[in-house]
């Protein structure tokens, strides 16, 4: 039978050993592309001003005038691909979004943006600022996207506005952790194959 002293020496050598683990675990973090950050934006008028152009002022912005049988095409099918001179995303009269090419870079298999996000999940507010807002995608009159700007602005603003930044351009899994997953101590080119 284990001595009362036996028993802390043996927590606290557990204690310890959890010390080592957690700290290889941030050993990792630069390679991670997730770290605390506090968002860009605090009021609605910010969001304003980077939500999503209508055809009309796209059109207008350009110069572009329509001829008379562009109008009859917009008026007939509720939208002109094509015609405005894309600087950033445009919604057309029927709801279609048109964006210059290459505008919004695909998502990665297996990142936290793929998976539906609510304010509760970490990714939602990285999502809502870097795929809705700096894209110039903001809606206001689409219901979920005056919610999830509601909810960013709610936390924006609180005693505890920081919130997990993952970026869409880098991994989300430590490489470490990754080529040594099964605690092979692989060599350090067997990281290029992956």
């Amino acid at each position: 039978m284990l001595k009362h002293t036996q028993v802390q020496r043996l927590m606290f050598l557990f204690a310890v050993a959890g010390l080592f683990a957690v700290t290889a675990d941030f050993a990792c973090l630069e390679d991670v592309c997730a770290q605390l950050r506090t968002g860009e934006f605090r009021t609605m008028d910010q969001l304003e001003q980077n939500r999503i152009l209508t055809l009309n002022e796209a059109l207008g912005r350009s110069g572009t005038v329509l001829s008379d049988e562009q109008r009859v095409t917009l008026a007939r099918e509720g939208q002109l691909v094509g015609v405005a001179k894309l600087d950033r995303p445009v919604k057309h009269p029927n709801g279609r979004i048109e964006m210059p090419a290459g505008w919004l870079p695909e998502v990665p298999e297996g990142h936290p943006w793929r998976a539906k996000l609510t304010p509760s999940d970490d990714a939602f507010y990285s999502f809502v600022e870097e795929r809705i807002f700096r894209a110039k995608l903001f809606d206001p009159s689409n219901p979920e996207h005056a919610a999830a700007a509601q909810a960013y602005l709610l936390k924006r603003n609180s005693a505890s506005p920081e919130f997990v930044g993952w970026t869409y351009a880098e991994q989300t899994e430590c490489r470490k952790k990754v080529v040594d997953a099964m605690g092979t101590k692989a060599p350090v080119d067997a990281a290029a194959a992956m």
